[in-house]
């Protein structure tokens, strides 16, 4: 979605939904989005600087890391980003960050999408290591049955010299 900056004379309100199909799949993350991601984002001008803050919301379903079992996830965030213009960006190759300098981008011209930033927010808080629960037992490495669902009568692995040192040392 575009906002032109002419058009906000102190505050906006996007409200609406983002396609499913303005999220490519990526290798990293294998997920499929359930529904759109729905937002209501607060666009903010003070002289040329803008601020967009509010919740972006989604459900998304998910492969578990340890079972491989499908299962869904509802993300309820925050999106809170200050833009600049990008006549103020420092000339200096190397600088300084703080914390605040963290959620700081730049933009030209008179008009800025809100897509990529909602696409930006949604990657960043997708789990990396999704599971299904936490008390998820996973799948055998030995026979390959998944934990949760059938009991596995496999041996427990042994540990290996360094695996047993380390937990001598832990005790």
């Amino acid at each position: 979605m575009l906002i032109r900056l002419s058009e906000i004379e102190d505050t906006q309100i996007l409200k609406g939904e983002m396609d499913i199909t303005q999220f490519p799949r990526t290798d990293d993350i294998d997920f499929r989005l359930l529904k759109p991601v729905s937002y209501e984002l607060t666009v903010a001008k003070f002289d040329d600087t803008v601020t967009i803050d509010g919740p972006v919301s989604l459900a998304a379903s998910l492969a578990c890391g340890r079972c491989l079992e499908e299962f869904t996830i509802e993300l309820s965030l925050t999106m809170s980003i200050k833009l600049v213009p990008k006549s103020e960006l420092p000339d200096s190759p190397e600088m300084e960050l703080h914390g605040e300098d963290l959620d700081v981008y730049y933009y030209e011209g008179d008009e800025i999408d809100v897509d990529p930033f909602i696409y930006e927010e949604v990657m960043l808080n997708m789990p990396v290591r999704p599971l299904c629960s936490e008390a998820c037992k996973g799948i055998c490495p030995q026979c390959g049955k998944n934990r949760n669902t059938e009991p596995c009568d496999c041996p427990e692995t042994p540990l290996s010299i360094l695996g047993d040192k380390l937990k001598s040392f832990l005790n």
